[in-house]
């Protein structure tokens, strides 16, 4: 990154510039360190004493970078920084932020900024020199330096956080006025949103979003400013031959301009809109007051379930009159047991990768996914001992429970991943009741395999890649979703260690114990 020429730009225009080195400690396998360096600049509102400041920031992509560059927006934001320069109307400080290393560098500049540290010590931030106010909102420019036929505005954050309905429109609205075409997931709106043909790309489009979501990883550097209350999109220009006109600089501009202008305006925190919402396109949307009803039906029959073995098991209590027929002290101890084993799994993964790299040579991706594999051979083996039915039956019940809770918990914060969890989960674990056979067991445990996070990995890959590799043969699809499961499991590691994404914590603490509940009392 040309630090030094980026920083002389701000300096010829006037601004408080500051650079920011910071370094990630890896410490999975080989430990390494990666190092990196932030540079912005600060222009000083005239009419306001530093209190509040609002971020246009740019990622930089070097030409070897497998992504597209933005040395568009970059040249961009040299050129707001020169004109609004000599406006006198900002009420607001505005920084200019240049990141390296996509994600990594804007999660140590805004840790810095806020002199906090999530990161469990891997990220040495650092600290800045120069600071402005408190930061309203954000905007993340991707412009490619050639062509752009139409704008995509990038909203999911980390963890499926998502901001506010109002920044998002506000974007979409200043696009049409200059009349340059505006996406959400890379979609233009049907003609027709009431056609069945409209309501099919807008259900798609809806679904992509959820997809999206649900992993709890951010689109574009504009994630990482909801973790700390900042309202920031993502625009993102995209050319595609005969969608659109070329869409001019100016234009670009325009909007851009339009939207700081807004901010600038802002007399308070945007809170009038909506923070928990669906998309179906660029102007349509669905609330939460309406998605959680359906999600409710779907999480439901879980928590029903559990009540009803409740009153079956008060009921052979009140019959036999003997309430020492239920051991109290296993069932809470094979629930305590469970959960134990899934905490001692955070310890799983640096192990599996020194002795993956001392005694197999394997590389830290592939050390890491079959460690995973083995323990949940080990425990599942573990696991596979005996209980009475009574006791079965209580343990079934605070699992039923324990998972219901989990995805109404789940869905307050990201309810694609809960809608998921519900759709995909609950008729597996409704189908785990007693057997009275050897074949019903076996036919029980085998509906409850389908539960275990790996498989539910290894199925949706397997799905994906025949959708994205239709012509390739089968066993070329199966290497293929083999190796980005491997990827996939140390993504998900280091987005928990060095991003804070909750997926890989809520899946080992709580979504693996409540399967090993019902791995263990399935068909008993």
């Amino acid at each position: 990154m040309p630090y030094a020429w980026i920083a002389a730009q701000f300096q010829q225009l006037g601004l408080d510039v500051g650079t920011q080195d910071f370094v990630l400690r890896y410490n999975i396998g080989p430990k390494t360190n990666y190092t990196g360096r932030n540079v912005y600049g600060i222009l000083r509102a005239r009419r306001h004493s530093s209190r509040e400041s609002v971020v246009l920031a740019a990622p930089y992509r070097p030409p070897n970078s497998v992504f597209t560059p933005t040395n568009g927006g970059i040249a961009l934001m040299l050129a707001f920084a020169k004109a609004f320069r000599s406006a006198s109307y900002w009420a607001k400080d505005i920084i200019f932020l240049v990141t390296e290393h996509e994600h990594l560098g804007m999660e140590a500049w805004l840790e810095a900024y806020h002199r906090v540290s999530p990161a469990a010590g891997l990220v040495d931030s650092g600290d800045l020199k120069e600071r402005a106010g408190s930061i309203q909102a954000a905007i993340n420019l991707e412009i490619p330096e050639g062509r752009a036929s139409y704008i995509d505005v990038k909203i999911e954050g980390l963890n499926g956080q998502l901001p506010n309905l109002d920044l998002v429109n506000l974007a979409h609205r200043l696009c049409r006025r200059e009349r340059v075409q505006s996406t959400f997931k890379k979609r233009v709106d049907p003609y027709d949103g009431t056609s069945l043909e409209g309501f099919l790309e807008n259900l798609e489009t809806m679904l992509s979003m959820m997809s999206s979501q649900a992993t709890g990883v951010p689109t574009g550097n504009h994630g990482f400013f909801h973790r700390f209350g900042i309202e920031a999109i993502t625009l993102a220009g995209y050319y595609e031959p005969g969608m659109h006109h070329p869409i001019r600089y100016h234009e670009l501009g325009r909007i851009v301009e339009g939207i700081f202008r807004s901010l600038n305006n802002l007399q308070e925190r945007f809170h009038q809109s909506f923070f928990f919402y669906l998309l179906s396109g660029t102007n349509r949307y669905i609330s939460i007051g309406v998605y959680m009803i359906p999600f409710s039906i779907m999480a439901a029959p879980l928590l029903l379930r559990a009540v009803s073995i409740w009153f079956d098991l008060v009921q052979s209590h009140n019959a036999q009159k003997d309430l020492t027929s239920l051991n109290y002290d296993q069932v809470c101890g094979i629930i305590i047991l469970c959960h134990v084993f899934g905490s001692c799994l955070f310890l799983l993964p640096s192990t599996a990768a020194k002795l993956g790299l001392s005694y197999f040579e394997f590389e830290t991706d592939e050390s890491v996914y079959y460690g995973f594999i083995l323990a949940s051979v080990i425990i599942a083996m573990l696991l596979m001992f005996p209980v009475k039915r009574i006791d079965a039956r209580a343990i079934r019940c605070i699992a039923h429970l324990e998972m219901a809770t989990l995805m109404f918990a789940t869905a307050l914060q990201n309810i694609s991943l809960a809608t998921f969890q519900a759709f995909i989960v609950t008729p597996l674990f409704l189908g785990t009741g007693t057997a009275s056979s050897r074949k019903g067991v076996f036919f029980k445990r085998l509906i409850v395999l389908l539960a275990h996070p790996v498989m539910i990995l290894h199925v949706v890959l397997l799905l994906d890649a025949y959708r994205t590799f239709p012509e390739e043969t089968p066993p070329s699809i199966l290497l293929k979703s083999l190796s980005a499961a491997k990827r996939s499991v140390m993504y998900s590691l280091m987005d928990s260690f060095v991003y804070g994404n909750k997926m890989y914590d809520t899946c080992i603490q709580f979504y693996l114990p409540i399967w090993m509940l019902h791995w263990l009392t399935a068909g008993q």
